[in-house]
Formats: structure tokens, C-alpha cells, sequence
């Protein structure tokens, strides 16, 4: 905000750089040559396998072969294909005099962009002829397909030259490799199985079935073995030798134990078929059960033959039984034990038979492997070079198919059109440029004239950059001839436009919140109407019906004792080095003026230390002492930037009004003078404007009639004011009277 209100002041300034900036704009736009474009797009496909790249895909040959061919239209092979085409009427933009810098020339006009995400060339030229513009996009077009099919032609001659001479030394590799695999299966006696088919070769076969009859043998022996420890321990034992029958059954069959026990193997065979049949029966008969009745003819018939098997199995068992209980226990030990040694020894004799066996058939089998894993290796030499022929032969027969039809296939999709307009200069692109530079040269400008000049702008950049609040506006104000009370604005002319701003100072100070008895007045620098404001609060203050004691602490350079016609006296100097008490000393430079309720203390006679004197507890008993005697205390001290004396006086009173000239005082010495004070503790009460002139023009600045007080607001001439205003009621004499006509003492203003 503080900015804009700058380029508020300083619009001039603005507005002039924005001309300028849209007449160069103009001036340039009617004396520049006008530039014409013609454009055309050129699709590009791969339609094989790049025999120089790996990618297989279109987004990789974007990636990797894009670039190149749009680089390829700058080149200078292309350029120059592109010049030998072009009639002299075409050149219009080529320098005649200098042959050699064509390309460079055409080069910069000429410009090729793909499309993103695709596979188009955009392809642009700029030129001062319409008809040259679409004349040389054709020449280039035209010069870069020729310059893409000769390079494509001569890199495929050179490649089937050096894959034929390869084709040659693999041929032989593969007839020596041929032989070689011959031999191999002759010498091992191949019969064409190899281990990745699902037959198994007859030699393995053999082997495998060996070793798994082998296995089985041995497990049956170590069975007739522990049947044998078993029959063994029982006869030693003198055990039931009944409870082994059945186990033995498993071991010698079953056919050897009945035969050893007197029956023959036919009594064997038909009682397992028996067995069968009655099962058989026993299910049918359940069976028919489920439909037919009990007296159904084929449900008889089958229980009678169910009865007749069950019957006998019977007797066979009890034949059986009545055998065993015929043998003695010795007998029947020594027959089992004979039947399972005789077993046994039959499984040995089998057993070793197979082991001869097994180990001769993998002897040969290991033989046979290490000829086959020598034939395989060979084989799979051979068919990689098969298979590497057939590679060379495809890529050959690929690449004298493609000297007619290349990898890269290239059309135009869109022809150059003759432009019908210019493309530069461009009236709305000048425009934004001409307003945006005029735009930025003036705010710069704005800023540089704003950093160099230093001066305060409005009253709400006091109080933002100040951070006090702005208590008044005072008007410039005709000084006044004479000393005392006659060189007093207020006093002399109470009906003034200007002394309401003394009113209002003395309002503001009464019904603020500041609550200030003891006030210091000063300022940043010299000259800037410190004591003149002083002096007029210090009346206006009476006028409201006050008891007002001014002291002049400035020891350096009285400026209120002279304007009060009192340099010379004793004074505040005096009071401050004298050893006897303050209030016996006191009364005797306290000086009145003349006015009921407004006394003085001049600054007295020079001391070297006056800051010594200030910074001294007698001062502090002079405040105390003044404020029981007065309703206010009003202490005018040096410029702050001149003297250290308002420091120390600020922190003996309640606050410091700080008087600013704005169109003599530079911010940064007025903010570094209020700094020094806040720095110390001192508490700033507020800002005074003061020499505020509207005939000078600072109301553009903010400080113009409507922060003073206008004609409308004087006194007429004759009217009465009372000085005595009760301060609860507020300034009785701000009301604006019916007249428009002020004190003839100062010329009216207008607002």
C-alpha cells in the first residue's frame, strides 16, 4: 500500500514511461520488414528392424532416432542439396556476396520440431517473400528424402558384402562340424534317443530294472531271514509254533506251505476259489435280497450255495488243523525251519545272479553316457550354427529387399501453403511487450526516485514507519515580529484556521489515553518549529483554563527564552548547580508572561555540562516540584540527532512529542532519531506535523487542507470566544461559526 500510494504521487512518470515504451513499440511495428512462414509435416515410420539399434519399439525409436532425423534437416549435406535447387527469384534472403555463409543463413531461418508423443516433423521457414518460403520447404523436403535414400542404399551394400564373406567362413565351420557328429554316433553306436525325448534309451532301461528286481530280492531275503530267527527261537523255546503258520504264509507262499504239510497244490488253488465264489455269492445274494423275497427261486438257490461253500472251507480248515495237530511240535519246527532255509537259500542264489547282473549293465550304461554327453555337446555346436546360417541368410535376403524399401519411411502429411499474412512483427504481441516494459520501466523509475527522494509522503506513512500515532497537522504560519506573547499565533489570533491545529493538539494530549502531565517537546534536527509549537500548545493549554510551566531545557541553544524575550536570565541552569534547597531557589527564576497561568523557566546562562545537569536527581526534584505547582509541564529540549538531553529528560516525564517537518526532515534521520529514543525507554506520545503548506502543493502528499483546517472553520471577525473551556466539555470554540472571513492577521486559504 505504501508502494501504490508512491506510484500514485510519482503517475506521471508512469504514464510517460508507458508512452514511450507504445511509441518505440509503434515505431518499430511500421519500420520493420514484415517475416512470412510456410510450414509442412513429415511422418516418419519405421517399417523393419533398424540393423544399427537395439530398440524394437516406436517409443525407443522416438527416444533414440527422432533427434537425429530432426537434426538432419540442419544439416550442411541437406542445406546444400536444398540451395542447388532453388532459383535466384528463391533467394531472397541469402546474402549475393557472400555464397559461403548461405547455409548459415538458411540454417537460421529454417526451423524442425517433432511433435511431442509422436513421430511428425514439423517443419517451418521464415522468410521475406511469401513465394521463397514455400519454395525453399520444398527444396529442403526434397533434398532431405534424397539424402535419406543415399544413405540407406550405400549402408546396405556395405552390409551384405560383410555378411555374404560371413556366410562363406560358416559354411565350412558347419560341414567340419557335420563330420565330427557323424563319427560320434557311429563310434558310440547311437540309436537316435537323445535325453530330452520321452524314451528312455534300452541300455538305462535295463539298468533301472535290474537294480529295482535287485532291490526287491534283498528285501525279501532280509524277510526270510528274520522269519527263520523267528521259527528258530520258537523251537529253542519250545513255543507255539501254530502262531507262526500264517507269517510263513508271506514269506514261502503259500502254495510251499501247504505242500509242506502234506497237501497238494490243487487243494490250495481250489480253496481260493472257493474263497472267490462265496464272496461272489455272498454279494449277489445281497443283492437280490433288495428286490426278491426270501422264497424266491434264485434267492434259494444262491443261499443254498453261499451254505454249501461256507460248509466246504470248513472242513477244509479242519483237515488242515487236524495235519498240524497230527505233527509233533519238533516235526513241525523242523519242517517250517526246512521250508524257510530252503527259501532262503533259493533268494541268495537269485540275489547274487541279479548283483552279476546289475553291475555288468552299468558298466556299459556309464561307457554309453560319456558318449552320448561328447554326441550331444557336438550336437548342440552344430545346431547353433545352423541356426546362426539361417540368422545371416534372413538378414542378407532382409537387407536386398529393403534397397528398395527402407527401414525409415518418410511422406509428407501436410504440403507448405503460401502464407497470406505476416507472422512478424505481430501487432497484439508489441502491444503486451510495449505495455509490460513501459509498465516496468516506470515503476522502476518510481522506485529509484522514491529511494532518492527521502521525504515523507502522508500521514499514515509517519505512523505506520514511525509507530506513533500523528497528534496534529500544523500549517505553514507567517512568523510573527516581537517577542513574548505577541510572537505567539494562539495569542494573537485565537479565531486563526491555524491555531485550531493547536486545539486539537491540545485536545487529543487532554482526552487521550495517554494521561501526560509532564511533557518533553522536541525534534530531529534544528530549525524544524520544535519551540514554535511548544509555545502555542503551551497557550492553547491556558485557554482551556489550565496552569502551564514551561521549561526551557535546550541550555545549548535557548530558542523559547529568546522567543520569549528572556535570554539572559537566570534560569534552569541556575536552579540545577545551586547547593541550596530546590524550593527556596526555585521561585526566584520562575518567570511569568504576562498571561494568567503561564509561567516560565528560562534556560539560564550556558553551563559546559549541560547533559550532566539534566541527568542529575536536582532535575527529577524540579519535575516533582513543578508538577504540584501545575495542572501541566511543557519542557522544550534540544533536537535529538544534535544532543543526548531528550534521552535523559524522556525518562523523567510521562512523554515526548516528537515535531516533524515533512518537506525539511528525511525519514531515515527521523526514524533513527525516534529509535534512539525508544531504544532508552522513552515513551513517544506522538507525532506533530508541522509547516504543512497546500499553495505549495504538499496536499499530494496527503498533508493538504483536510488535515488542517479550512476558511469554513475560522472565526468571524467580532465574535467573542471564551478562553476558559472546562476540559470535560471538550473545545467549545471548534464549532464553526456562520461566517466564512478569518483574522485579518492571516490571509484566507482555500481548502
Amino acid at each position: 500500500m505504501q508502494f501504490a500510494r508512491v506510484v500514485r504521487h510519482w503517475r506521471g512518470v508512469v504514464i510517460a514511461s508507458l508512452a514511450a515504451c507504445l511509441s518505440l513499440g509503434g515505431l518499430y511495428y511500421a519500420t520493420t520488414g514484415r517475416l512470412y512462414e510456410a510450414r509442412a509435416s513429415l511422418l516418419v515410420l519405421q517399417t523393419g528392424t533398424d540393423v544399427s539399434s537395439t530398440s524394437m519399439t516406436p517409443e525407443g525409436m522416438r527416444q533414440g532416432l527422432m533427434p537425429t532425423y530432426e537434426r538432419l534437416f540442419h544439416s550442411t549435406a541437406v542445406l546444400e542439396g536444398a540451395l542447388a535447387q532453388l532459383e535466384p527469384a528463391d533467394c531472397v534472403d541469402l546474402d549475393p556476396h557472400n555464397r559461403d555463409n548461405w547455409a548459415n543463413s538458411l540454417r537460421a531461418n529454417l526451423t524442425a520440431i517433432t511433435a511431442r508423443q509422436t513421430n511428425i516433423i514439423e517443419v517451418s521457414y521464415r522468410s521475406q517473400s511469401a513465394h521463397a518460403s514455400v519454395a525453399v520447404i520444398n527444396a529442403v523436403l526434397k533434398s532431405y528424402f534424397d539424402f535419406m535414400e543415399a544413405t540407406h542404399r550405400g549402408t546396405a551394400g556395405e552390409i551384405i558384402t560383410a555378411l555374404t564373406k560371413d556366410k562363406a567362413q560358416l559354411e565350412q565351420q558347419l560341414a567340419l562340424k557335420q563330420e565330427e557328429v557323424s563319427q560320434a554316433r557311429r563310434k558310440g553306436g547311437d540309436l537316435g534317443i537323445r535325453s530330452d525325448s520321452k524314451v528312455v534309451h534300452p541300455m538305462v532301461q535295463r539298468v533301472v530294472a535290474l537294480n529295482e528286481a535287485l532291490i526287491g530280492v534283498q528285501q525279501k531275503r532280509l524277510e526270510l531271514q528274520a522269519t527263520m530267527a523267528a521259527v528258530d527261537s520258537a523251537v529253542r523255546n519250545g513255543e507255539d509254533l501254530q502262531q507262526h503258520f500264517l507269517a510263513l504264509e508271506a514269506s514261502v507262499g503259500r502254495e510251499v506251505l501247504l505242500s509242506g504239510l502234506g497237501f497238494s497244490s490243487r487243494d490250495a488253488v481250489a480253496q481260493s476259489n472257493m474263497e472267490k465264489s462265496l464272496l461272489e455269492d455272498e454279494a449277489q445274494l445281497s443283492t437280490l435280497r433288495n428286490y426278491y423275497g426270501p422264497l424266491h427261486p434264485r434267492v434259494v438257490e444262491t443261499v443254498d450255495r453261499v451254505r454249501v461253500t461256507r460248509q466246504y472251507l470248513a472242513e477244509y480248515r479242519t483237515r488242515v488243523g487236524q495235519r498240524m495237530h497230527q505233527l509233533r511240535d519238533g516235526q513241525l519246527g523242523q519242517v517250517l525251519s526246512q521250508m524257510v532255509r530252503q527259501r532262503l537259500k533259493e533268494t541268495w542264489e537269485h540275489e547274487r545272479a541279479l548283483h552279476a547282473n546289475f553291475e555288468a549293465a552299468r558298466t556299459e550304461a556309464v561307457a554309453y553316457t560319456g558318449e552320448m554327453e561328447r554326441l550331444q555337446i557336438l550336437e548342440h555346436d552344430l545346431k547353433f550354427l545352423h541356426e546362426f546360417r539361417d540368422v545371416l541368410l534372413n538378414k542378407i535376403a532382409s537387407i536386398d529387399l529393403k534397397q528398395n524399401h527402407g527401414d525409415i519411411r518418410t511422406a509428407v502429411v501436410s504440403e507448405p501453403v503460401l502464407p497470406k499474412r505476416a507472422v512478424w512483427p505481430k501487432a497484439s504481441l508489441i502491444v503486451v511487450f510495449s505495455v509490460a516494459g513501459g509498465l516496468g520501466l516506470g515503476l522502476a523509475l518510481v522506485y529509484v526516485l522514491d529511494v532518492l527522494d527521502d521525504r515523507w509522503r502522508s500521514p499514515e506513512e509517519l505512523r505506520s514507519q514511525l509507530g506513533a500515532p500523528l497528534l496534529a497537522v500544523v500549517r505553514k504560519m507567517r512568523e510573527l515580529p516581537g517577542v513574548g506573547l505577541e510572537a505567539i499565533c494562539t495569542h494573537i489570533a485565537p479565531d486563526s484556521a491555524e491555531t485550531e491545529a493547536f486545539r486539537t493538539l491540545r485536545t487529543t494530549l487532554a482526552f487521550g489515553s495517554h494521561d501526560a502531565s509532564r511533557i518533553v517537546v522536541t525534534s530531529a534536527e534544528p530549525q524544524d518549529g520544535k519551540t514554535t509549537v511548544l509555545s502555542n500548545l503551551a497557550v492553547a493549554s491556558v485557554h482551556s483554563g489550565k496552569r502551564i510551566l514551561v521549561i526551557d531545557a535546550d541550555m545549548r541553544r535557548p530558542g523559547f527564552s529568546t522567543r520569549m524575550g528572556m535570554k539572559g536570565r537566570g534560569g534552569l541552569s541556575d536552579v540545577l548547580v545551586a547547593s541550596v534547597p530546590l524550593r527556596e531557589i526555585v521561585g526566584q527564576y520562575v518567570c511569568p508572561t504576562g498571561l494568567s497561568g503561564f509561567d516560565v523557566l528560562p534556560a539560564g546562562p550556558r553551563r559546559p555540562n549541560p547533559s550532566e545537569l539534566l541527568s542529575s536527581p536536582r532535575m527529577a526534584d524540579l519535575l516533582a516540584w513543578a508538577e504540584t505547582n501545575y495542572d501541566q509541564v511543557l519542557i522544550d529540549s534540544p533536537p535529538t540527532l544534535v544532543a543526548s538531553d531528550t534521552s535523559i529528560l524522556g525518562r523523567l516525564v510521562d512523554g515526548v512529542i516528537f515535531v516533524v517537518q515533512p518537506g525539511k526532515n528525511r525519514r531515515r534521520l527521523v526514524i533513527r532519531a525516534v529509535e534512539s529514543l525508544t531504544a532508552v525507554g522513552v515513551k513517544l506520545l506522538g507525532i506533530v506535523a508541522n509547516r504543512i503548506s497546500a499553495e505549495s502543493g504538499d496536499d499530494a502528499y496527503g498533508y493538504g487542507a483536510g488535515y488542517g483546517y479550512g476558511a469554513a472553520y475560522g472565526y468571524g471577525e467580532g465574535e467573542a470566544v471564551s478562553d476558559e473551556i472546562d476540559a470535560s466539555e471538550g473545545d467549545a470554540d471548534d464549532t464553526p461559526p456562520e461566517s466564512d472571513r478569518v483574522s485579518q492577521t492571516f490571509p484566507r486559504r482555500v481548502a
